[in-house]
This record gives structure tokens, C-alpha cells and sequence, in this order.
């Protein structure tokens, strides 16, 4: 089992917006925290033990459905927990075809979220919420010192491959 999660690169100042012009950043709206950001997404398929298993940067406007396939490529889980964000009926079809599993809790307002939105799942969704907010708090990543998408997804890989060391005691 593991789990999708994303993450958005933002707060990119006014001399990094035209570094990353050319780069596909763009702007996107976080409803999480009620906010407009440029930039980019990190998105991360992390275990049910917080690690790292795959990372995608994708442009900020770019559907987190849209990054999920690409992520679960050669991985072997057939249980996906993910996000709010990856919400989709024809994803999860797709995604049933492949021999995936993929469960997203509802909304509040939806019908049935009471009864699909199993407390043990969210409990472990939690735990890997954990692991994330480690990532930004011991490593910030949600502001990279870095001048181009190259120096991006290297600074991140780094910081990744350094967070999953922990793992190997």
C-alpha cells in the first residue's frame, strides 16, 4: 500500500518568475490554503513507512490526475490512498485496469462520505501527512534556492535521496 500526495512549489519571487518563464511555471490555485501560487508541484508516491518511492515535477496548473499515472509507473502497489486532488472516476477506471486500487476519501459535502471515508485509511493517510511535513520543516522544500527546472528536480532529488537514508539503519 502507499500513497500519493503533492505538494506545491510556491512563492516564487518577481527575479524567479522570469528565470522560470521559459520553464512551464504558471499559476494555480491552492484551495487547501485558500491561495494563488506560481510555480510548480511536487508530487511523491511515498509508502505507508514515509518513504520516498516516486517524485514528479509538474507545472502548478497541471491536474494532479493527470501526474498519477506517470508516477505509478513501474511500482508494485496494487492499494493506492491519494489525496483530495487525485479524485476521478475515469482514473480510477484506468487505474482498475492496470490492477490498481486507488481510494481518495470525499469531500465533506459529498453523499456517503461518512461511510467511505474509512477512519483506519485516514489514519494512515495521516501518518504520511507526518513524513511530509518533516519534508518541509527539516528540509524546506517549499522554497528552492535553485535557478532553473534542472536545478529544481536535482535539488529535490537530492533532499529525497538524503530523507530516505533514514531508512536504512
Amino acid at each position: 500500500m502507499s500513497h500519493l500526495q503533492y505538494t506545491a512549489k510556491s512563492h516564487l519571487r518577481n527575479f524567479k518568475t522570469r528565470i522560470f518563464r521559459d520553464e512551464q511555471a504558471d499559476i494555480s490555485f491552492n484551495s487547501a490554503k485558500q491561495m494563488w501560487f506560481y510555480g510548480f508541484k511536487l508530487h511523491m508516491l511515498v509508502s505507508l513507512s514515509g518513504y520516498v518511492v516516486n517524485d514528479l515535477v509538474t507545472p502548478a496548473s497541471t491536474h494532479d490526475s493527470k501526474a498519477c499515472e506517470e508516477l505509478l509507473e513501474d511500482t508494485n502497489f496494487p492499494m493506492i490512498l491519494a489525496d483530495l486532488g487525485y479524485i476521478s472516476q475515469s482514473l480510477k477506471q484506468r487505474l482498475a485496469q492496470k490492477g490498481y486500487q486507488l481510494w481518495t476519501p470525499l469531500r465533506q459535502n459529498m453523499s456517503e462520505a461518512k461511510h467511505h471515508n474509512n477512519w483506519k485509511l485516514m489514519a494512515k493517510r495521516r501518518t504520511i501527512e507526518t513524513r511530509f511535513s518533516v519534508l518541509c520543516t527539516e528540509f524546506d522544500i517549499q522554497s528552492p534556492l535553485v535557478r532553473s527546472l534542472c536545478g529544481l528536480e536535482l535539488w529535490l532529488e537530492s533532499i529525497i535521496w538524503v530523507y530516505n537514508l533514514r531508512f536504512f539503519n
